[in-house]
């Protein structure tokens, strides 16, 4: 029995539906690695947003713990530089490391460690994390990172000073983040996550 060289024919693709194919799916491809950048940045957004609610959170069982939020010393500095001196504040008052030696410190009065506001603030589970939340800043101090691998700037001032001489935009604290942008520049401020204002 012979077969018909039509029938042979029809049981593959030819060369040029397979170029066609490739072709596609090249092009698709490439529209994928062009979205990307904006997919990573939207997946950081996130994440900053994530920490900065379990910040907050954090911070409001403190405040009912010691019936005011933690404060920056006033030293009428430029803001962004207040803001990351907050960063270390924040840092040893929700971690309960208050030496910065990577461990919950210990508390002689009640006979145990230190109270963890926010248990993820461990600097020794974040040292084996790929995706870290402490760090160490220029100066030695351990600091909290947004998921851009910049410090959060954190700034409260304290309850009852004069209005002309606060800092903060809120009345209780600002919490922000610059992301990865440049934080002296007035047109990047936009860009920063924060707590003040709708993101």
């Amino acid at each position: 029995m012979k077969i018909s060289a039509k029938k042979r024919h029809a049981a593959g693709f030819s060369m040029i539906e397979l170029m066609t194919v490739v072709a596609i799916m090249v092009i698709l491809a490439g529209l994928l690695i062009a979205a990307l950048p904006g997919i990573q940045s939207k997946i950081n957004r996130g994440k900053v947003e994530r920490l900065m609610a379990e910040l907050a959170n954090g911070l409001s069982k403190y405040q009912l713990d010691h019936g005011v939020y933690p404060q920056n010393p006033l030293n009428g500095g430029d803001r962004d530089a207040i803001g990351l001196d907050g960063s270390s504040i924040l840092y040893k008052h929700l971690s309960g490391d208050w030496d910065e030696d990577g461990e919950v410190d210990y508390d002689p009065d009640t006979d145990t460690g230190e109270k963890v506001y926010v248990p993820r603030l461990s600097f020794r589970e974040n040292q084996e994390s790929s995706d870290p939340r402490v760090g160490v800043s220029a100066g030695g101090k351990f600091v909290i990172l947004d998921a851009y691998g910049s410090e959060m700037r954190y700034l409260a001032d304290p309850p009852n000073i004069d209005p002309e001489k606060r800092g903060s935009i809120n009345p209780t604290y600002d919490l922000w983040s610059i992301v990865d942008a440049d934080p002296t520049a007035p047109e990047d401020q936009a860009r920063h996550i924060t707590n003040w204002q709708a993101n």
